[in-house]
C-alpha cells in the first residue's frame, strides 16, 4: 500500500477511531474525517469537548479506520496540528450541514480543525495478519 492508496482509504472510509491519552489513560471514540487533501487528513471538533483539551495538552494521536467490506484496517500515527482556516471550517459547515446550527451559536471560533502531520500509515488484513510490519509516510 502507497500513500495514493493510504488516502483513497481513507475518503472510502471516512469514520475512523482516535486514540488520545490524558493523564496517561488512553481514551478512543469515533469521529468523521473532515477531509483529505495533498497537506493530508483533516478532522475537527468543537472547542467545548473533552477531546480538544486532551489534544491540545498532548498532539500525539493514532487514527484507526477500517473496511469490513474489504476486512482491511489502517492505523494512522501521528501528531495533530490546529488549523486557523476560516474558508476551510466553512468548507466543513459546507458539507456537514448538521454542524450549521452549532456554528450559527457558536461562532466558527468554537470549531477546531485539526490536521494530522509527521504520519506513518500501517494496513492489516487476515491476509497480511502475520507479516512484519510495513509504514507509509502520510
Amino acid at each position: 500500500m502507497n500513500r495514493t492508496e493510504v488516502m483513497e482509504f481513507v475518503e472510502k472510509n471516512m469514520v475512523f477511531a482516535l486514540a488520545t491519552s490524558a493523564d496517561g489513560i488512553p481514551k478512543v471514540r469515533n469521529m468523521v474525517t473532515s477531509k483529505v487533501e495533498d497537506r493530508g487528513i483533516i478532522f475537527c471538533t468543537g472547542k467545548e469537548k473533552d477531546v480538544y483539551r486532551e489534544l491540545s495538552a498532548n498532539a500525539n494521536v493514532e487514527l484507526c479506520y477500517y473496511s469490513a467490506e474489504e476486512e482491511k484496517q489502517v492505523r494512522i500515527a501521528g501528531q495533530v496540528q490546529e488549523l486557523d482556516e476560516l474558508d476551510l471550517k466553512k468548507e466543513i459547515v459546507e458539507k456537514f450541514p448538521f454542524l450549521k446550527p452549532w456554528i450559527d451559536a457558536a461562532g466558527y471560533e468554537a470549531m477546531a480543525v485539526y490536521l494530522v502531520i509527521n504520519a506513518k500509515a500501517c494496513m492489516w488484513s487476515m491476509e497480511t495478519n502475520n507479516e512484519p510490519k510495513t509504514f507509509i509516510d502520510i
